[in-house]
């Protein structure tokens, strides 16, 4: 027989598709059923006791390729599913050639369905359900196995008649099936009570992220988890949480599609669930029930359910019923070692410092065990405190102090009285004070923030529209990969700093931004598979650096090559000062909170329903409003070093200010000599970052006035001399690249600054610069060279009483002595020479750049020259032309 009609289902099927897939076929003359994959394992020992027809989809291909490639079919069934890619590939191929399909599924509300046709679906327990329902009212007659079949199916996928997809509709035809021969008996044997692979699945993304809080003595846990396809049995699953996790009150979210469930189980009997639920729409009895939302995000129905309960718990504190006191302090200048020892002692995380009776910062727990990591235990606790104090009055009411602890993302506040320390309050401590139902997280997505955290029409005036869609792109291979996209770092500083010059009128400010900057991409998820799923879609270049879990991708833009570095959030410690960090994966706060300043710890989300929101954890907007650079933490430069120089960069590139805090912390730094513990590579490439500044010459100024060069280039000193130099400096290099452009060629700007900087440093340190920061063997030799020219000139001005320099600084002079220099070694020589004869010096090069011999070698060999002979007479008519004593074509009469 060749079928008309081919009946499918979804790879793996259960009882569920399996039955609805017979109910089908006793629907549709002419049919087959075709299955994907194995059947799940109590189905398949089902089968194996009652022969049931049906073909696996390799049989299928197998037997009727032909039909398959001539699409001669009338019809496609699909059950239990409406997602096209999760059924057989032969069947999507003929459902993508065209042919009609007829749809029957429980699961109408889910985003997958992607199959176009007639939608016979609807909410119900089992979509067996649906088809027995058509198959009683049309009359058609099936056996009792079958009738056993479908009512194990319906048992199945409704949970035993209590998951809250069961419908009336659910017991009505199982009812009938029974009525109508269908054996009761066999439903134990092959309907489990334990959880499906699947329900194990989900059961373990709920236990892994619950919320724990008290009202007063009660325990309440929140689990939460999302699912991508509707998994039956969240009574099953919350009942084995509630017996795992053993809290006085439960609730279990689950996301699937667009719709919120909510199951709650409670042990106590001072909590009513049924009132709290009946706000939901749904409903239960005082200690058990449920719910289902719609059109709602996860955080609203979770704050909705905190909310239900804080009214009922939070009572009106301030801060001076719930503060601990007396408090205690540590003295600045005490040592890292014992604030450690008092924190180990009584178990405190943070200590408030006190100087001269007065409170000066607070050191914390973190920071004095990174201390000690890094061999400080001896230094004064004022060198790793913080000074950015938060204090609060002891009438300050608690919704105050958790809003200051959001807002400052801090864990801690001093209360005072009259300017008095009087007492502390942790995290810990207002938890408790407030029945635990306070959320310390400052969120960017609560609606809220909303207008003043989205920068989406901010993006779409100044992002070029290819850079935009990019983007969006993005965080559109996000949703399709479930993963949390974010644009970070120097990108968004940009975009706000355009933002801000635009509203202060500034008739610079471009309209489009970003062409010429690579994108950073942080992934809340592996990178490496992110990246490469991004690539194929994109069609762009990957390249792995599976090391560090990262990844780039090179992404042509009209002319232009886009380059997208993507790495997967993450935070770092440095097991030593100066060395490479140590990466441990993380989420997106503390990925920003490893970064080096605080304008650079920002983010913008990218996926489509939060596209353009803004995630600024540690106030970095202010600082740039401010200009100010911050660090994030009081070890931030003793944990990487190179951020004094990276300090140094942006102050001057924004023309910022580095605020008092973050300048005494690089100052101590820098006078604590972490600069000599970082690899010279690592500061070359900062370094040179800083050269390739529009700028340079006032950070270099500004590493010099705060002693950085010394400590990058031992016994260098930064002179009133050497600023000149270095001045003058800069203006040969303007003048090379503006009128000697030829000169310029191979010319590293790190060796011609370096020669300035290092030409009065003693050898034997010089020999050291050498080798840590990977100069040529021959730099030294190539720096005296060109200090011996300096010297020879000098003593010729000295000695040239009465006489012309024109006279003396002819071009020959200088092509006898500077015609074996490189280009480096020239713009160094032209930034030594003095002032008053620099322009003979040009006039020298510039000739030089246009000399033409019209006689070669080969000219001199016939006229009997030979050997040495050929080149000392070429010299000397290259020498005669450059000081104008014979004009070009008049070699010949010189030989």
């Amino acid at each position: 027989m060749k079928p008309k009609v081919l009946i499918t289902t979804h790879k793996n099927p259960d009882f569920d598709a399996f039955a609805a897939s017979i109910a089908a076929s006793l629907l549709y003359q002419d049919s087959i059923i075709i299955i994907d994959s194995e059947p799940q394992q109590n189905l398949k020992e089902f089968l194996n006791i009652y022969d049931i027809p049906y073909k696996k989809s390799h049989e299928f291909e197998d037997e009727f390729e032909e039909q398959i490639k001539n699409k001669n079919f009338d019809k496609i069934v699909v059950v239990d599913t409406s997602d096209i890619n999760r059924i057989p590939e032969s069947i999507k191929f003929l459902i993508e050639e065209g042919l009609p399909v007829d749809i029957y599924d429980h699961h109408p509300e889910l985003k997958e369905q992607n199959i176009n046709g007639n939608n016979f679906s609807k909410p119900v327990g089992s979509s067996t359900t649906i088809l027995v329902e058509i198959l009683f009212e049309k009359g058609v007659p099936f056996s009792d196995t079958l009738k056993t079949l479908f009512l194990i199916a319906i048992h199945e996928d409704t949970g035993n008649f209590v998951y809250p997809t069961t419908s009336w509709e659910d017991h009505d035809i199982a009812a009938r099936l029974i009525k109508t021969g269908a054996r009761v008996e066999e439903i134990e044997e092959f309907v489990s009570l334990e959880m499906t692979q699947e329900q194990k699945i989900l059961f373990d993304k709920l236990y892994n992220n619950i919320e724990e809080f008290y009202l007063d003595e009660i325990c309440v846990n929140i689990a939460y988890a999302e699912s991508e396809k509707f998994i039956g049995g969240l009574n099953i699953i919350t009942h084995k949480l509630f017996e795992t996790l053993t809290p006085d009150v439960l609730f279990v979210i689950v996301k699937i599609a667009k719709t919120i469930y909510i199951v709650a189980r409670s042990k106590s009997n001072q909590i009513d669930l049924n009132k709290i639920l009946t706000s939901f729409g749904g409903g239960g009895h005082k200690k058990a029930g449920a719910a289902k939302v719609k059109g709602q995000s996860p955080t609203k129905v979770i704050n909705k359910i905190k909310s239900e309960l804080k009214s009922s718990f939070i009572p009106v504190l301030k801060a001076k019923h719930i503060m601990s006191s007396p408090v205690r302090t540590i003295l600045s200048n005490e040592t890292v070692q014992r604030a450690y020892e008092i924190m180990y002692q009584t178990g405190h995380s943070g200590l408030p410092v006190i100087e001269n009776n007065k409170l000066v910062g607070m050191v914390t727990k973190k920071d004095i065990e990174k201390a000690m990591n890094h061999g400080l235990k001896n230094a004064p606790v004022k060198s790793v405190m913080s000074t950015n104090l938060k204090v609060a009055d002891v009438e300050t009411s608690l919704s105050q102090i958790r809003r200051m602890m959001a807002e400052e993302d801090i864990g801690r506040i001093p209360i005072i009285k009259d300017g008095i320390l009087v007492g502390i309050i942790t995290r810990t401590d207002l938890v408790r004070a407030s029945n635990g139902v306070f959320n310390f997280s400052v969120n960017p997505l609560l609606k809220e923030k909303y207008e003043s955290q989205n920068l989406k029409k901010y993006m779409e005036e100044f992002l070029p529209p290819s850079i935009l869609n990019l983007l969006r792109l993005l965080g559109d291979y996000g949703n399709e990969q479930n993963v949390n996209v974010y644009v970070v770092g120097g990108f968004v500083r940009d975009l706000l700093l355009a933002i801000k010059s635009k509203q202060q009128n500034d008739k610079n400010t471009k309209k489009f931004l970003f062409m010429d900057y690579d994108i950073d991409i942080v992934v809340e998820a592996e990178a490496l598979t992110f990246g490469r799923y991004a690539a194929k879609q994109l069609n762009a270049k990957y390249v792995e650096h599976e090391k560090f879990h990262t990844c780039s991708l090179f992404y042509r833009i009209s002319h232009k090559i886009i380059r997208i570095d993507i790495a997967t959030a993450r935070t770092e410690y440095y097991e030593e000062a100066g060395e490479l960090p140590t990466v441990e994966f993380s989420t997106i706060k503390k990925d920003l909170a490893r970064r080096d300043f605080t304008i650079n710890a920002m983010a913008i989300k990218l996926n489509p329903e939060s596209f353009g929101i803004l995630l600024d954890f540690f106030n970095s907007r202010k600082d740039l409003d401010e200009k100010q650079i911050r660090i994030l933490h009081p070890l931030s430069f003793i944990e990487d070093p190179t951020r004094v120089l990276r300090a140094i960069r942006f102050e001057q590139r924004f023309g910022f200010e580095i605020e008092p805090y973050t300048l005494n912390k690089l100052i101590e730094a820098v006078e604590g000599k972490y600069l000599e513990k970082v690899t010279g590579m690592r500061l070359r490439e900062e370094f040179e970052k800083i050269l390739n500044e529009p700028e340079p010459l006032k950070a270099i100024e500004r590493m010099g006035n705060l002693n950085i060069i010394s400590h990058l280039f031992e016994k260098t000193y930064y002179t009133p001399t050497l600023q000149k130099e270095l001045e003058k400096l800069f203006q040969v290099i303007d003048f090379f690249n503006n009128n000697l452009k030829s000169y310029t060629k191979n010319v590293r700007i790190f060796h011609v600054v370096l020669y300035v900087l290092v030409q009065y440093t003693p050898v034997e340190s010089l020999k050291r610069i050498v080798q840590r920061y990977g100069l040529p063997k021959d730099y030294i030799s190539k720096l005296q060279q060109v200090n011996s020219l300096y010297e020879e000139i000098n003593d010729l001005i000295k000695e040239s009483f009465g006489k012309q320099y024109k006279d003396i600084f002819k071009p020959s002079f200088f092509y006898e002595r500077c015609s074996s220099l490189d280009n480096e070694q020239l713009i160094f020589m032209a930034t030594k020479i003095p002032d008053d004869i620099l322009s003979y010096f040009y006039n020298y090069l510039k000739k030089l750049d246009e000399l033409t011999l019209l006689i070669s070698g080969k000219d001199l060999l016939k006229k009997g020259y030979k050997g040495k002979e050929i080149k000392i007479k070429l010299e000397e008519i290259k020498k005669k032309l450059l000081d104008d004593e014979i004009k070009p074509g008049e070699e010949l009469s010189l030989i």
